[in-house]
């Protein structure tokens, strides 16, 4: 189970620096440059790659709290 945990500690920092990294592509308004739009599009697709990671992991870490909790009655 901890290792589930570990990994989802590491998906939250990915997932910070990819928003980090995306906010870098952005003009003054908000907007993406023009010349960014491909980066951006890789970087929302990288997003999705590693939210979904999380929430296998978020989710296996759950299995195993209700496997020790109903282990343990």
């Amino acid at each position: 189970m901890n290792c589930h945990q570990h990994a989802i500690k590491d998906f939250d920092l990915q997932l910070e620096m990819n928003d980090l990294e995306m906010n870098m592509l952005k003009d003054g308004s908000g907007d993406v440059l023009p010349y960014n739009e491909n980066r951006m599009d890789e970087l929302e697709q990288k997003k999705l790659k590693l939210l979904l990671g999380k929430r296998f992991h978020q989710n296996a870490t759950h299995a195993y709290w209700y496997y020790l909790e109903r282990a343990t009655k």
